[in-house]
């Protein structure tokens, strides 16, 4: 396979999904963050609409919020990248969306 970096359309997603959470977040209570990582605080407010399962998911893709940020010789892998992206818009539209 030809080596391309995925990291720009990496980190565009999660940044997606940190800006979604943010914003269903802010239908809930009136604080701000200023942090890249929330999931915790997403998990407080929706674990019980989203589930455990994808709580831990979310938690895993925001942690890897470094990786894409600063492209490197270690590419990510394309098999995972795909992965979570394609989590990240389906939860982006179908999830999200419910909340705000």
């Amino acid at each position: 396979m030809k080596k391309v970096l995925f990291e720009p359309a990496m980190f565009n997603a999660i940044h997606a999904l940190e800006l979604s959470l943010k914003a269903a977040l802010l239908t809930k209570t009136e604080e701000a963050w200023k942090t890249h990582n929330i999931g915790g605080q997403f998990g407080m407010y929706f674990r019980k609409d989203i589930g455990d399962k994808n709580c831990r998911r979310i938690n895993v893709i925001l942690s890897k919020y470094n990786l894409p940020r600063y492209p490197s010789e270690k590419a990510l892998e394309p098999e995972e990248v795909e992965k979570d992206i394609s989590f990240i818009e389906e939860f982006i539209e179908h999830q999200i969306f419910t909340f705000i």
